[in-house]
């Protein structure tokens, strides 16, 4: 697919894990992992710049690890086998959890054209990303686990990557190798044979200066860099999700980091404040700032068989003043399937409830996830996926908890503290915790009429009485502009999942009025590491029904105007992808 040349392409990345045999997770000490049947070719230095990028062909079998993440058959990124039932790949490649099932991976892959001897299908179980990554900020923390609906079988073909020590790290200058099915040269053809690429490892220093050279710089806490100054070498898009090999002291191969991003494939950086097409290093996300999660996970996938937990109260009510909640009972458990757990808390009249989360890890959203109703059941939030907000303020002296798991049960469940809490509410209050409301009023910007922050995460929720509809009207609107809203912008949705969103707003005037007709509207504010303005204040009204003649089975929203409403397309894959020229992943999807 033409892609251009302003556009920075995410290059997902693959993290070394190996297989262990022991609870405690010595998977770096399995001896099967980072074996490779073909004898490693030494590598030319001088040669290095004379190869397009996407490098050479591999020798079948050197690689036993690659495998190849397909949707519906096609080869979409890359990714490494760890141990018999778990593979890593990059987050960006499955961030979208309503594909899952048409994903499988293949190992055992040299050439994509057809099926070859030995080679081994498999399903995903589940699908664990890092809970700091996000799709509004694809570059840091792009790693995500698979586990596999059964498992491999090992041998000369299909075989675990090691990960590393703790505390091993590869140093700067240090030639490491990185493979996939990418495109060739930027914009250029896919291969079906399997390529690789050797890339030397970047000082921390370098990374930042090249990364500060960039029209929008970029920063984050796990990158890898890798590649020339003047370019030449580089992953491309497809190689999304597969690792940067090295050899450690043994001479084995260990997962160092997995293939992210990249601007451009194969650019270089030298002189980029005076060009269009400007280059990047390539970036992986480096293994050792995410290896304790990797173990984390891993350990909880070993030890589910015999370490399940159930609910023991159906439907709890609970009437302090304050205390915790959780689920599992031991922070050593993970949760049993099929599971409901409901809690009632009730703190004295005149005071509302303040929720303080300090761990969230429920697999999927669809089938495990923790939500929040009213006493007459009316969902106020839904929390999921190990995303969680720090604090959610209820304007209610009564909530309801539900956890409910339907499904899949490998992850640890939840720990909250509530505490009841003199009402004191404020126009920005969105902006220190979750709000959820239940009366019209005011609402606004950290800091108005101030400029607000960098990285501002504001959000209510108000929910209107029965036969009301919802209005948001805005008094004053100056927001970073951006021709689709994705910089720094107000969304507004008819419902507390984010499924159903109304309006996107961004600017410098005051929008027409915003109208949900479901008695729920969700407002949220997000803003990016540039240029801050004075923000927003809006007011939040309730109407009857009656007064615009218009009942909820009729459509369930409108915005009284056309402002900014965000575009959308279609790909061939059915994901709904916005219209924008910005960062875009190493993912194939032509």
């Amino acid at each position: 697919m033409p892609m251009s040349k302003n556009k920075l392409f995410l290059l997902l990345g693959m993290i070394c894990l190996q297989q262990g045999k022991s609870a405690t997770l010595s998977l770096s000490k399995a001896s099967t992992c980072g074996q490779s049947q073909v004898k490693a070719q030494p590598w030319n230095y001088l040669n290095g710049f004379s190869r397009i990028v996407g490098g050479s062909q591999v020798v079948k079998g050197s690689y036993p690890w690659q495998v190849s993440l397909k949707r519906r058959q096609k080869h979409i990124c890359g990714g490494t086998i760890i141990s018999p039932q778990w593979v890593i790949t990059a987050a960006h490649c499955v961030a979208n959890r309503n594909t899952a099932s048409t994903l499988n991976v293949t190992a055992g892959k040299h050439d994509l054209s057809h099926k070859e001897p030995g080679e081994q299908t498999l399903t995903i179980e589940s699908i664990i990303i890092h809970p700091q990554f996000s799709t509004k900020k694809p570059m840091d923390y792009d790693i995500a686990l698979l586990k596999m609906a059964g498992t491999f079988h090992f041998g000369p073909s299909v075989g675990p990557m090691c990960l590393p020590e703790p505390g091993e790290q590869f140093k700067a200058g240090l030639i490491c190798t990185t493979a996939g099915w990418g495109r060739l040269t930027e914009n250029g053809i896919l291969p079906q044979v399997l390529q690789e690429v050797n890339l030397p490892i970047l000082t921390q220093e370098e990374c930042v200066a090249a990364l500060l050279t960039l029209n929008k710089p970029i920063s984050g806490q796990t990158f890898l860099c890798t590649g020339f100054l003047d370019g030449g070498r580089d992953a491309c898009q497809g190689d999304s999700g597969g690792s940067l090999m090295c050899r450690n002291k043994k001479g084995t191969w260990t997962l160092a980091g997995v293939t992210s991003w990249g601007s451009g494939c194969g650019r270089g950086w030298r002189n980029n404040v005076q060009k269009d097409d400007q280059g990047s290093p390539g970036i992986f996300t480096d293994l050792s700032k995410v290896l304790p999660w990797i173990r984390k996970h891993i350990h909880i996938g070993k030890r589910r068989k015999s370490s399940r937990a159930a609910c023991r109260e159906k439907d709890r009510v609970v009437r302090e003043s304050e205390g915790e909640l959780h689920f599992p009972e031991s922070p050593y458990l993970y949760y049993d399937s099929k599971q409901l757990c409901v809690w009632t808390l009730l703190v004295p009249e005149d005071m509302h409830v303040l929720l303080s989360f300090s761990h969230l890890d429920a697999e999927s959203c669809d089938h495990n996830y923790l939500s929040m109703h009213s006493l007459e059941d009316r969902l106020l939030g839904k929390f999921c996926g190990e995303s969680l907000a720090s604090s959610v303020l209820v304007a209610s002296n009564s909530l309801r908890l539900k956890f409910i798991s339907d499904a899949t049960d490998y992850a640890a469940g939840f720990n909250l503290t509530y505490k009841a809490l003199k009402p004191n509410y404020l126009p920005d209050s969105g902006c220190r915790s979750l709000a959820v409301l239940f009366e019209e009023g005011l609402i606004q910007s950290l800091h108005y009429p101030e400029d607000y922050n960098d990285m501002a995460n504001c959000n209510w929720v108000f929910q209107a009485p029965k036969h009301y509809l919802i209005k948001l009207s805005f008094q004053n609107l100056e927001i970073e502009e951006s021709g689709d809203c994705t910089s720094d912008y107000v969304t507004v949705h008819r419902d507390v999942e984010r499924k159903k969103e109304i309006a996107r707003l961004c600017g410098f005037a005051a929008p027409a009025p915003v109208l949900s007709s479901s008695g729920v509207m969700l407002i949220s504010f997000q803003s990016d590491e540039n240029v801050t303005f004075r923000g927003f204040q809006a007011t939040v009204s309730f109407i009857p029904e009656s007064d615009l003649n218009i009942s909820r089975s009729e459509d369930e929203s409108m915005f009284l105007e056309t402002w900014n409403v965000l575009p959308e397309e279609y790909n061939e894959s059915g994901e709904i992808w916005m219209q924008r020229e910005t960062h875009a992943h190493r993912e194939d999807v032509t």
